[in-house]
This record gives C-alpha cells, structure tokens and sequence, in this order.
C-alpha cells in the first residue's frame, strides 16, 4: 500500500501567555514623521515673511501650527519669486512656543512682518506655479520631506494676485553661494528653451544669505 503523505503543518507564532498585558510594548504614534504627516490637522498658529520682501526678491515664508497648547510645528520655507519659487525648505516639529518666539526674528533676518494664512499659502505656491510654466521644480524636501503637509492645500484659499512674480515681467535666476556650475549650467539651458533667448535675466556669482545655517 502507498505511504500516505504527511500533511505539513504550518507553523504558527509562539505566544507567551504568561506576559501581563501591562507589560507589553506600546507603540507610541508619535516622531516627527507621524507629525508631519497630520500637520493639517493642527491649527494655524501664525504665518510670517521677511520685512523688505518686495525690495529682495527672496524671502522666508514661515508657516506655524499649535501641535498642543505648548507646542508648534513649523515649517520655512525660502521663497525666490523671480525665478526658483521654493529654493530651500526645512521642519521643525514639537518646537515650544517660547522657543520658536525666539527664533523667529533670526528665521525672518531681522523684524518678522505677520501675514496672513491667505497670503502665506499665495506667495509659496504662487512662486511653485510660475516656476513650474519654465519647468522649475520646487526643492525636493518641499514633498520628500513632508514640508508641503504643514500648509494647506493650494485651492483652500482665496488669492488676490497682488504678489508680483519674476521682475520687469520675466524670470531673473540669480545664482546662489551653492549653485555650482552643474546646476547653473543646467537652470540656464531650461530657461533658453522654456522662456526663449531675450525672454528672461540672470546674474551669477552673487552671494546671497545662507537661511539655513545653523537653526
């Protein structure tokens, strides 16, 4: 007769019943991942430029949510309205108020001018959008880093179109401390193809301020 064929048992974790309930790990749905990842779930807190913006061209766009009754995540976001739109961006999570008080004239160089939400959210996705009509793209920690979760989404509010982009109606890229010749190279070439020969201004070789040092 054939060997009947062992059936093979499939193997099933070990549980130890023994272990109070209370001592089990608890995951904590906490870091500043799983903020970010809410952040518009929490308030807004404030909203802040540079005063003197119009003269420069650039500007930090601070952007602040109440984490709790304490706490503010906030995220900076360099804002070049002539030509890069979001240049630079970085966050900060389960920052106290005092703190960020603090800091925030350092952030804006100086007098931080409040603004409101509406011309917030205008300046950094106006400066995205007419960035993106040359094929610019906004810094990559603008989404990579989960940047773009503290504000609202771009339809959320109104906008007035009082913001002026670009200067004498065409971009001027101004090349930064860190842009090397790659990257010039590179910007230059995409505006001679997306804006035309004549249709947009750039200087090099500037040294314009470093928003993120040391924060």
């Amino acid at each position: 007769m054939p060997k009947k064929q062992k059936k093979d048992k499939k193997l099933r974790p070990k549980i130890n019943l023994q272990i109070p309930i209370s001592q089990v790990r608890k995951f904590s749905l906490t870091g500043p991942k799983y903020i970010l990842q809410h952040a518009r779930e929490y308030p807004i807190f404030g909203c802040w430029v540079m005063k003197g913006w119009q003269e420069s061209g650039i500007t930090p766009v601070v952007v602040a949510r109440q984490q709790n009754a304490d706490k503010v995540t906030y995220g900076v976001y360099l804002i070049d309205l002539y030509c890069l739109g979001v240049k630079d961006v970085v966050t900060y999570t389960d920052v106290s108020r005092a703190a960020f008080q603090r800091k925030l004239p350092e952030i804006c160089r100086g007098e931080p001018e409040p603004c409101s939400v509406e011309f917030a959210h205008e300046m950094i996705y106006g400066s995205i959008e007419y960035a993106k009509r040359y094929e610019l793209d906004p810094h990559p920690d603008f989404t990579q880093a989960l940047a773009d979760q503290i504000l609202d989404p771009p339809d959320a509010h109104p906008r007035q179109g009082n913001i002026p982009f670009g200067r004498d109606g065409k971009p001027y890229y101004i090349a930064g401390p860190y842009d090397d010749d790659k990257k010039i190279n590179l910007i230059l070439k995409t505006l001679m193809r997306t804006a035309g020969e004549g249709n947009f201004d750039y200087m090099v070789g500037i040294e314009d301020a470093d928003f993120f040092e040391e924060q």
